[in-house]
């Protein structure tokens, strides 16, 4: 029984490890971009842009800013292709809460 699991959960490995994170790279000042790609997972395009979108926000994050004017694009695959969504993004400083005194 194991032996006939043993190519499907070999497929499932090969197709789960074929999706992809760039790193993210300073494209200006304050300005970067990071690409996802979903290599042979079958994932929709809002799932593929928003993992791109989640890493963005956690890098700003990482560095103590807040994510800013996202823009999306991607590579209009369809069908089975590999699907890619790429985030250019700005990480704006966080203003601290006013004080309000009465």
């Amino acid at each position: 029984m194991l032996a006939r699991l043993a190519p499907a959960a070999a497929l499932l490995t090969l197709l789960t490890a074929c999706s992809s994170m760039s790193e993210v790279t300073s494209v200006d000042k304050d300005m970067y971009t990071v690409t996802y790609s979903s290599g042979a997972q079958l994932l929709s395009w809002v799932e593929i842009k928003n993992q791109a979108l989640q890493r963005a926000d956690q890098y700003c994050q990482s560095i103590g800013r807040k994510l800013q004017k996202p823009n999306i694009t991607s590579n209009h695959a369809t069908g089975l292709g590999s699907k890619r969504a790429t985030v250019t993004f700005e990480c704006g400083v966080i203003e601290p809460p006013k004080n309000s005194t009465k």
